[in-house]
C-alpha cells in the first residue's frame, strides 16, 4: 500500500511539473505575441517606377539604412507603370508615389494630391540617336516620314520635357517627329538597340550603355531645362486622416535624400553592386545625381510656378492654378529643422 502511495504521489507531481511547464510555455507565447504586435512594423506601399534611376535608390537605401524601421515603418517598394501607379495612389493602392510629372498632371485635372517633397530640380535624361544620327536635325523625316523617339508615355515627365527640348531646336512634334510611348527606361533602351526607333531618352544607365555600344550622344536634358520628376506624392486624404503616418514615412525619405547627398563614397560602392558597374562610372553617376538634386527637398515658389505654367502648357490647362494647390513643403521644412539640431 505505501508503494502505490508513493507512485501515486510521484505521479502527481509530475502532472504538476508539466502543467506548470505548459503554463510556462502558454505565458511565453502569449508575450510574444504580444510583443510581435507592439513592436510590428507599420507598412507602407510605395509606387516606384523602377529600380534603377537615383531617385528609387533613395528610397532603397533609406530602407538598407534602417531609417525608415527607426520610424516603425515596412516600406516596400511596388514598380507599376507612371500613369497606372497614379491612378493606383488616387484610388488607395499604393500610400505615396515617387512620380511627380504624372502626379502634378493629376492635381493640374483636379485630382486631391500633393507634392510633399522633391528629390531633383533637372532631368537624369539623355537622348540618344541610332547608329546614323549624329545630330536632332538628323532626326526630322527618317523612314520616309518623321523619325520616331521614345518616351515613356504620353502625359509623363518625360514627354512633356521632350516637347519643350525639341520646340527649343525648332523641332515640333508629330510633324517633325513623333513620340512614342514605349515604357520605362530599359524598354527604350532596347527599342534604340534594336533600330525599331531613330533615338531614345534614356537614364544614366542606358546612356553608360548605349555610349559602349557607340550610338550617339545629342543631348543632356539637365543642360537644357529645371524641372522635377521625382519625390512623395500623396493624396490630400492620407494628409489629413494619417499626419503621423506622412510626418514619419518623410521623416525616413529625407534622412536617405541627405545621406545620399553627403556619403559619395559609400553610395558609389553600392552602386557598383547594383549596376555591376566600375568605380568610375558610378562615381560619374553619383555627381551627374547630386547636381540634378535639391538642397533639402524642396523647391523654391519661382521654380513651383514655373513648373506649374509649364504643365499647364503641356497639358493644356486653361484655370488658373497656385503653387499651394499643388505643393506643400511645411512638413519637410520643419524636419530639415529637426534633423539639423539633431546634428543628423
Amino acid at each position: 500500500m505505501l508503494g502505490m502511495s508513493v507512485g501515486t504521489e510521484s505521479k502527481a507531481g509530475n502532472s504538476r511539473k508539466r502543467m506548470m511547464r505548459i503554463g510556462l510555455l502558454l505565458v511565453a507565447a502569449l508575450w510574444l505575441l504580444a510583443a510581435e504586435r507592439l513592436f510590428a512594423l507599420e507598412q507602407v506601399q510605395l509606387h516606384v517606377s523602377g529600380a534603377s534611376s537615383p531617385n528609387a535608390l533613395v528610397y532603397r537605401f533609406a530602407n538598407d539604412k534602417g531609417f525608415y524601421r527607426d520610424e516603425g515603418l515596412e516600406v516596400l517598394p511596388i514598380m507599376a507603370g507612371m500613369l497606372p501607379g497614379i491612378q493606383g495612389l488616387v484610388a488607395g493602392s499604393f500610400d505615396f508615389s515617387q512620380i511627380l510629372g504624372q502626379g502634378a498632371g493629376a492635381i493640374l485635372r483636379g485630382f486631391p494630391l500633393k507634392i510633399v517633397m522633391v528629390f531633383d530640380v533637372k532631368p537624369l535624361w539623355w537622348l540618344f540617336g541610332g547608329k546614323g544620327i549624329k545630330t536632332l536635325q538628323m532626326i526630322k523625316g527618317r523612314k520616309q516620314g518623321a523619325g520616331q523617339i521614345a518616351i515613356s508615355s504620353f502625359g509623363a515627365a518625360l514627354d512633356q520635357v521632350t516637347r519643350e527640348v525639341l520646340r527649343k531646336y525648332e523641332i515640333v512634334p508629330e510633324r517633325d517627329v513623333m513620340l512614342r510611348a514605349v515604357g520605362n527606361a530599359p524598354d527604350r533602351l532596347a527599342a534604340l538597340l534594336s533600330g525599331s526607333v531613330d533615338a531614345a531618352v534614356v537614364d544614366h544607365m542606358g546612356r553608360l550603355v548605349a555610349k559602349k555600344q557607340q550610338f550617339n550622344e545629342l543631348l543632356f536634358y539637365g543642360d537644357q531645362m529645371e524641372f522635377v520628376s521625382g519625390g512623395v506624392v500623396v493624396t490630400e486624404k492620407t494628409i489629413s486622416e494619417r499626419p503621423e503616418l506622412v510626418r514619419r514615412f518623410l521623416r525616413g525619405t529625407l534622412k536617405g535624400f541627405l545621406w545620399w547627398k553627403s556619403h559619395e563614397k559609400e553610395v558609389a560602392s553600392k552602386l557598383t553592386e547594383i549596376w555591376r558597374i566600375s568605380e568610375n562610372d558610378a562615381v560619374e553617376t553619383y555627381r551627374s545625381s547630386i547636381l540634378a538634386f535639391s538642397a533639402d527637398g524642396t523647391i523654391p515658389r519661382t521654380l513651383q510656378e514655373r513648373m506649374i505654367t509649364f504643365q499647364r502648357r503641356a497639358l493644356k490647362v486653361e484655370k488658373e492654378i497656385s503653387p499651394e494647390s499643388v505643393y506643400d513643403f511645411n512638413l519637410v521644412h520643419s524636419l530639415n529643422i529637426e534633423l539639423k539640431k539633431a546634428r543628423f
